[in-house]
């Protein structure tokens, strides 16, 4: 289930990943406060490791309900952390102020932020981050 959740597409985001949250879901790496969506149904967080490491710290946090208990929290990174306990790389930056979003009946919530990854002396544009949730069914996190 939370794999089928995970699965990514790739488009203009090509650097870019779905994973679990592990360790970036705590208070501590809060950069901006959460934005809601959905009546409050979904939320979205941007999340920075304390700049370590330099060339990825950024993450965002999707979190969407879940039927059991709470929440289910999706983290979108450059690259996911892997099972094998491999952490998640995130991104140089993201443009949280620049976060638009729009919601179609038919497919969900999109969000769309602009990223940029670290290339060898700061930041250089990447793309967008063109993130889509629905919480139809049990709900899917997926980058387009």
């Amino acid at each position: 289930m939370l794999f089928a959740a995970m699965a990514c597409g790739f488009g203009r985001a090509e650097a870019a990943s779905i994973g679990a949250c592990e360790h970036l879901d705590r208070i501590s790496f809060l950069a901006e406060g959460p934005r809601t969506f959905s009546n409050g149904k979904i939320r979205v967080a941007l999340v920075d490791t304390d700049g370590e490491p330099v060339s990825g710290s950024v993450h965002v946090l999707v979190f969407i309900p879940e039927e059991s208990i709470g929440s289910r929290c999706f983290a979108v990174s450059r690259t996911a952390a892997t099972a094998e306990g491999g952490s998640a790389l995130g991104f140089y930056d993201v443009a949280w102020a620049k976060l638009k979003a729009s919601y179609d009946a038919q497919t969900g919530l999109l969000i769309v932020l602009p990223y940029s990854l670290y290339d060898g002396s700061g930041g250089s544009p990447a793309g967008d981050l063109r993130i889509r949730i629905d919480l139809r069914g049990e709900g899917a996190v997926r980058l387009e």
